[in-house]
């Protein structure tokens, strides 16, 4: 059961954050057979690791632990002219499973349940009432659309139901905290 405003329960999250941790995607690898130095700084202290490309893959060297991460490539198709592109992936030292991103947690992996086990943020977001975050996208979608079309008549309506559905959360959430305030005197 999630826990919810009133309930004694904690909406803080179980599990730890991706943000909370230092990640290598894959824009930051360099090119075949050169090395780079990455530092991440936290106010605690900083991580560095070096990153070489080589024939079989990535070496990650992290507070003297060396990893070998492999990596997957295979072949997209890209346009109606046949083009074909390459897909480039990291397989994941800790599950072996083909991700964009690997984080440090005191060795590297993915985010998934069998691997680190970490969470999005915005998975937490405001998760006593969905409708305010469902209303806050709707209105930064209105911001970029006309004002008098077809879009923006729709986006209000949109908007208006969140708004309800706020109200009733609320009014909800007040009745609740009122019986129980009354229930325990």
């Amino acid at each position: 059961m999630v826990a919810a405003l009133g309930s004694g329960g904690s909406t803080a999250p179980k599990r730890p954050l991706t943000s909370h941790a230092p990640r290598l995607r894959l824009r930051d690898l360099p090119a075949f057979d050169k090395t780079v130095t990455l530092a991440w700084q936290n106010p605690a202290s900083a991580l560095f690791a070096r990153v070489s490309r080589t024939g079989e893959g990535l070496v990650i060297e992290t507070a003297g632990i060396t990893v070998r991460v492999g990596l997957r490539h295979w072949r997209m198709p890209i346009g109606r002219g046949g083009d074909h592109g390459t897909r480039e992936r990291m397989v994941c030292p800790r599950c072996g499973s083909f991700r964009d991103t690997l984080y440090w947690l005191g060795e590297w992996g993915c985010r998934g349940k069998d691997c680190l086990d970490l969470e999005h943020a915005c998975r937490h977001e405001l998760r006593w009432c969905p409708a305010i975050r469902r209303r806050a996208k709707l209105l930064h979608k209105l911001a970029r659309c006309a004002p008098t079309g077809l879009k923006a008549r729709r986006l209000r309506a949109q908007i208006a139901h969140q708004k309800a559905a706020m109200l009733a959360n609320l009014k909800r959430a007040n009745r609740d905290l009122t019986k129980r305030r009354r229930r325990r005197g």
